[in-house]
């Protein structure tokens, strides 16, 4: 009889570890929604899953100083209850100072077409795009990056997470970057807040949860 239980005891303990490993799909961080974005010209779409909360959108084109070259598109999600900054080369009065909960797709506004959608180059630019992050002093200090496959694509991946004492602010970033049709495609999560919480503690791990939903479509 004992060596019955035994037999047993060891059947159900190998039962039990092998169904620890069965992969759980994640669930949203929160209450989500699809969001389809239409980028200009041939560039195709994009969905991404957003917080339902990200209840604005807008697009625009940041200009610059040194012309069309130089020209970003910017299309932004974020809460209606903050408040909305369009960036341009023209009038412009900064970033706003705190308060800021937004998600952000930029790409040039003056881009050449290729067929080639190959996105292995995106390693080499992940390197560059590092030294670029250090070298900014508003995000000098990276807490982790990586290159990713997410669906079809490789994306450069870096995550920002400063506290500034003087102004017991939290400043957090998720900055990813991928290509379509040779072209550098920039997704921005940001969090600029002095509130402290789980909302803030979570939000870079949440931003790449979100991150993972993108799916690009080339135009044509």
């Amino acid at each position: 009889m004992k060596t019955l239980l035994s037999t047993l005891s060891i059947l159900l303990f190998a039962a039990c570890n092998h169904s620890s490993k069965v992969d759980i799909v994640q669930l949203p961080p929160e209450s989500s929604k699809i969001v389809v974005t239409k980028l200009v010209d041939s560039l195709g779409n994009m969905t991404i899953t957003l917080p339902t909360r990200y209840d604005t959108s807008f697009s625009w084109t940041h200009y610059s100083d040194c012309g069309k070259p130089c020209e970003k598109i910017k299309y932004r999600s974020q809460p209606k209850t903050l408040k909305i900054t369009k960036e341009s080369g023209w009038i412009w009065l900064g970033e706003p100072k705190d308060s800021v909960e937004r998600f952000t797709i930029i790409h040039s506004g003056y881009f050449p077409f290729h067929d080639n959608d190959d996105t292995s180059f995106i390693s080499k630019f992940h390197q560059h795009q590092k030294a670029n992050v250090i070298q900014n002093p508003d995000t000098y200090k990276i807490k982790s990056d990586t290159v990713e496959k997410i669906g079809d694509r490789y994306f450069s991946i870096i995550a920002i997470d400063l506290y500034d004492t003087a102004k017991a602010q939290f400043s957090k970033k998720l900055l990813a970057a991928t290509s379509i049709k040779s072209n550098i495609i920039y997704f921005d999560f940001e969090l600029l807040t002095k509130e402290k919480g789980s909302a803030t503690d979570e939000f870079i791990d949440n931003s790449k949860y979100y991150l993972r939903t993108v799916r690009l479509s080339n135009g044509k």
